[in-house]
């Protein structure tokens, strides 16, 4: 071939990619290459074909490190290093020259730079962290003692052996637990009182954070108020213990419920103490303790009113321990160490990895954010160039750089694990030395100015509570104790490291209009539900006070932020700020979906800025729509914004309560993004992520081929049946877009085994037989399978049936797509086996679940079909292709005339259904009609954030922040402007106008050389389309039966029609066009 290529060529590379990065600073040792193709002003648009390359990396020297020679392919994405391990922390450049469509070379690229990251055995590092302790989970909140978990919290009270303990209390979160008898943790008998009275008298667990939960330990005694009798979660309750040394009494609400005989032995202890299990949390309004004596009057030894005035709370709390030795659940850590610069620095990087989220400063200039919720061995690492940073630094002053960590706690998200920091900074200077800087012996570490103030919400994610005042006092000459060292990199608790590919983008935005609520109370409303961190500039501040800053999605009649279950989803959206004197700057680190932000006691003049900083995962590009529909382009911008805010660090379930990756919900996202914003590198990480739950938890005999249910998580191993059963058609409509085989050849081994888990629950004989049945896993209400949630969205659906239909059609769909993965990645013998197994099931679903011409929910146990036939029951096998032909068009139209009878988290598959019939006016239907559950009646009630339900039911905690509906994206481009990939990575597409009612439309989607473009007008029954295809991209163009005029991007440019254009027989046009643009005008 080499003798082939010749100059002035007419294609060339541009935005070069390295690992998928374009500026790439941890890339791997053997990287992968990737470009977009390009044209000049007089290239022949029908030469930019890529039919071969050449790639070139070169050190800092200019020496060649290896060359690919010119090699004949029309790849472009994820092209193999095939020299030597590249050497860690060093820095290279490459470039490539691209062979055109005639096979002439064009010019070389530019050189590209990037550097290399670390290996796990290259950091030399170690990672730190401090001595578990600090302030105390005790914090007066709302006229209550708010606690939060810790297993040991001693009352200020003398040890006594005879006791009568008197509280007014509630449980918010779990149980509330009073520790009698004890001599320290782990000691003594534990009386807990859960949210409808119910008593548990046993022996107090040893346990500490980060445990998931407080083990079992020896019950000695329950109880629980009369049916009649028992409060309502969340209320007050009046508990009275007596304790005289033999006997343990328990009251409530003035009745006797437990009575236990415990006698206290010679090692018993006297103390009491509060215990709050992990991810529990109580309120006291009311503590009082007396020493009892019999015959005579008790001593009051304690009596505390935390609903009182302000003062005299505090002045309660003041007696109390505010400092524990136990983990906090929620750590935060201040780490420094210096560095000594000697010499003129030329090149400066700086590694970091941490256990949960670090923010890194260099010579006080913020260097690097990092976030890692995995288990050990899946934690990922981010790099940054600090050079200009240190190249500035005033020659012999020693480099300060610090740290602060952050821990949440195992919760929703974020798996159990221990916290921790690892740190690099390599500075080369110019004479060809390296200084290497990193974490462990020499470093120090304290605790960070943030309060213990309890849960958020029952997933586990704390309170953000900023003490300014702390801050202020923080002397930064002050020596923190010795930071504690966990050994060497890699160590058992982090095993490995992994490269970070995905990235956050965000900005600062301004509230869209302040408002006043009736009490004064100043509000800033966004205009729009947002992922953010609150930010305000006082002007002032009064030392000690807590300002408590509340977000929120709606407001209250009186124009306050509604913090009731359901408007708040059941999560504490405070952010409260404990003012210092002087100006100042409260600028949250977490995150939360909100629209709105209440600064109670601020007045306008007390501020001088007030905003948030948007949080979202940063992706390649962004596709576009428009249309003759009004109501349709609203839709589509619902749709865009919550698939851009419904991924942060991972895909979520919600950015405010649960921000969890579970696997529906990230898969759904997965489908927008993707289609939308030409995202590959959070849908890879995602699926990587779940192919390691199955690693680790799913891993033999029946389990084999079931994921985490969300992943990673702080509750282990939990599945839901039929999520498991979307990981093979979301690995294929990756892999479609991104054309990486590389992941799904990884991926494959799990995905056959998802396959295989489908087929060993179908039975070969019995009143099932031939049908999956009773598929293996889930939970409760998740059982067998979850068919859609909220429940409320399953619209009746038969969940008794043992066989149901929309299961068998997953596992359809898993069986199929497997099989055809299988076969790309040249696995014949397994995709034959595959595609059987799927012919047979689709026989069976069209044999057996079709029922007097319909579609039924499933089948019995017994084998009796259901009575009921749900628009599921039609739409999921409607959607994958197993109806038969001959009813294909009668469900159709039966699911059309239904309206919207599923949830928005299986509504692509109904929608995805109508396409496949050609029912664009009834997809329109769904997409745009107010006067039934869909978009545009959120749209038509103030939403703009797509919700979890159709319709927020009052009591429940549905998300008003849930992206997975926005997954009809993929439909939206594909099928109602038309355009939709052929083969995968996007470089042949088709571009078909639909048959509908719109009148027209325009639009864009990002491919792998840049944007297919297209704007179509009804004419008649023809279609007016302009469309422009980029350099290295073909299309099939599709047009309605008829006569067109065809102008193509150059005057000789002629299409290649697979049907004659002139003609106007019926059948409908097909015409194969390259790059440029191109206008098809009906005669």
């Amino acid at each position: 071939m080499g003798g082939q290529f010749r100059d002035a060529g007419h294609l060339r590379a541009a935005n070069l990619l390295t690992d998928g990065l374009s500026a790439c600073l941890a890339a791997s040792p053997a990287p992968a290459f990737s470009w977009q193709l390009a044209q000049g002003d007089g290239d022949d648009p029908a030469l930019a074909q890529q039919t071969g390359y050449e790639v070139e990396v070169r050190d800092t020297r200019g020496a060649l490190v290896w060359g690919s020679g010119p090699v004949a392919s029309a790849s472009q994405r994820g092209v193999p290093y095939g020299g030597p391990a590249l050497a860690d922390d060093s820095d290279f450049a490459w470039r490539v020259r691209i062979h055109d469509a005639a096979g002439r070379a064009g010019s070389w690229s530019s050189p590209h730079p990037f550097s290399t990251g670390l290996t796990d055995a290259s950091w030399q590092a170690g990672w730190i962290s401090r001595a578990p302790g600090g302030r105390a989970p005790l914090e007066i909140h709302n006229r209550a003692l708010r606690v939060a978990g810790s297993p040991f919290l001693p009352l200020p009270c003398p040890a006594v052996r005879s006791v009568r303990i008197q509280a007014r209390l509630r449980p918010v979160m779990g149980k509330a637990g009073m520790i009698l008898r004890s001599s320290g943790p782990g000691t003594g008998v534990l009386l807990e009182l859960g949210p409808a009275g119910e008593l548990v008298l046993r022996r107090t667990p040893d346990w500490e954070i980060p445990s998931p939960a407080a083990p079992d330990s020896e019950v000695l005694g329950t109880a629980a108020p009369a049916g009649d009798r028992q409060p309502c979660p969340g209320s007050w309750q009046d508990l009275d213990i007596r304790d005289d040394g033999l006997t343990i009494r328990v009251s409530l609400g003035g009745t006797e419920l437990l009575v236990v005989d415990v006698p206290a032995s010679a090692d018993s202890g006297e103390r009491a103490a509060l215990h709050q299990g992990p991810r529990s949390q109580a309120e006291y309004a009311r503590l009082k303790i007396t020493r009892e004596v019999p015959g005579r009057s008790g001593t009051i030894l304690l009596d505390h009113r935390f609903d009182a005035a302000e003062d005299d709370a505090l002045a309660s709390l003041a007696q109390w321990d505010r400092t524990t030795g136990h983990r906090q659940p929620d750590e935060w850590t201040l780490f420094r160490g210096t560095m000594a610069l000697d010499g003129t620095v030329r090149r400066a990087r700086l590694f970091v990895a941490a256990h949960h989220h670090a923010q890194v400063s260099v010579a006080g200039t913020p260097g690097l954010g990092t976030t890692s919720f995995g288990y050990p061995g899946e934690g990922y690492f981010d790099a940054a160039d600090v050079t200009g940073v240190l190249a500035a630094h005033p020659a012999g002053t020693p480099v300060p750089v610090t740290a602060l960590l952050h821990w949440y706690g195992p919760g929703q998200g974020r798996a159990a694990g221990v916290p921790g920091l690892l740190l690099r900074l390599s500075v080369d200077y110019d004479d060809g030395r390296r200084g290497v800087l990193v974490s462990g012996p020499g470093w120090r570490a304290g605790e960070a100015p943030y309060r213990q103030s309890g849960y958020r919400n029952d997933e586990g994610d704390p309170v953000e509570h900023l003490d300014g005042e702390a801050a202020a006092s923080l002397d930064i000459t002050e020596d923190l104790p010795a930071a504690i060292s966990a050994g060497r990199h890699p160590t058992s608790d982090f095993p490995r490291l992994h490269a970070r590919r995905t990235f956050l983008g965000g900005e600062f935005v301004a509230p869209r209009q302040f408002l006043a609520a009736k009490d004064g109370t100043l509000v800033a409303d966004f205009g729009r539900v947002i992922p953010a961190r609150p930010e305000v500039d006082f002007l002032a501040g009064v030392p000690g006070r807590t300002v408590m800053l509340r977000a929120g999605y709606v407001l209250r009649p009186d124009g306050r932020v509604d913090a009731g279950k359901t408007p708040s989803q059941n999560t504490d959206m405070s952010f409260p700020y404990t003012q210092t004197a002087g100006p100042q700057q409260f600028r949250a680190s977490v995150h939360l979906g909100f629209r709105y932000l209440e600064l109670p006691g601020v007045e306008a003049a007390d501020v001088s800025r007030v905003g948030a900083t948007t949080v979202y995962g940063s992706h390649p590009g962004e596709g576009s729509f428009t249309s003759s529909d009004p109501v349709l382009d609203e839709v589509v911008g619902l749709l865009r914004d919550s698939a851009l805010y419904g991924v942060q660090e991972q895909f979520v379930d919600t950015p405010t309560r649960e921000k969890g990756q579970f696997l529906a919900d990230a898969a759904n996202i997965s489908y927008a993004t993707m289609a939308f914003f030409g995202e590959h590198a959070y849908t890879a990480q995602a699926l990587r992520e779940f192919a390691w739950s199955a690693r680790r938890y799913w891993n033999t005999g029946a389990d084999k081929g079931r994921y985490n249910a969300v992943y990673p998580n702080g509750d282990g191993k939990r599945d839901i049946p039929d999520f498991s059963l979307m990981m093979p058609e979301w690995a294929e409509e990756y892999h479609l877009r991104s054309g990486d085989l590389g992941l799904v050849r990884e991926l494959l081994p799990h995905l056959c085994d998802t396959a295989d888990y489908a087929m060993r629950c179908i039975p070969a004989e019995g009143p099932t037989a031939g049908l999956v049945t009773r598929l293996g896993g889930g939970s409760g209400p998740y059982l067998h399978g979850i068919v859609d949630w909220p429940a409320p969205g399953r619209f009746g659906y038969d969940m008794e049936c043992a066989a149901t239909t929309t299961v068998n059609a997953q596992a359809y769909s898993a069986l199929v797509s497997t099989a055809r993965l299988c076969n790309t990645a040249g696995k014949e013998d397994a995709a034959v086996r595959y595609a059987t197994a799927a012919r047979a099931l689709a026989g069976a679903i069209r044999g057996r679940l079709r029922v007097g011409g319909v579609m039924v929910d499933g089948l019995h146990e017994d084998g009796t079909p259901s009575s009921h036939a749900s628009q599921h029951a039609t739409s999921f096998p409607l959607s994958l292709g197993i109806t038969d032909p001959g009813h294909a068009e009668a469900d159709a139209a039966r699911i059309a005339g239904m309206g919207m009878r599923q949830g928005p988290m299986t509504v692509h598959r109904l929608v995805r259904a109508l396409v496949r019939q050609g029912r664009m006016d009834a997809v329109l239907d769904l997409l745009t009609a107010k006067d039934q559950p869909g978009w545009a009646r959120l749209l038509d009630r103030g939403a703009t954030f797509t919700w979890e339900a159709w319709d927020l039911a009052e009591g429940t905690d549905y998300s008003q922040s849930h992206a997975w509906s926005a997954s009809v994206l993929k439909e939206i481009l594909e099928h109602l402007l038309g355009i939709r990939y052929a083969v995968p990575g996007g470089t042949a597409v088709v571009i078909e106008p639909p048959l509908c009612r719109l009148e027209h439309a325009r639009g864009s989607i990002p491919v792998d050389n840049g944007y297919v473009q297209a704007s179509w007008r009804r004419r008649g029954s023809s279609v007016e389309l302009e469309c422009t295809v980029p350099p290295g991209t073909t299309a099939t163009v599709r047009l309605p039966a008829g006569t067109y005029g065809v102008k193509g991007p150059t005057a000789d440019a002629a299409p290649v029609p697979s049907a004659p254009l002139g003609t106007a027989d019926g059948a409908a046009r097909e015409i194969r066009v390259h790059t440029g643009t191109w206008i098809f005008t009906p005669r």
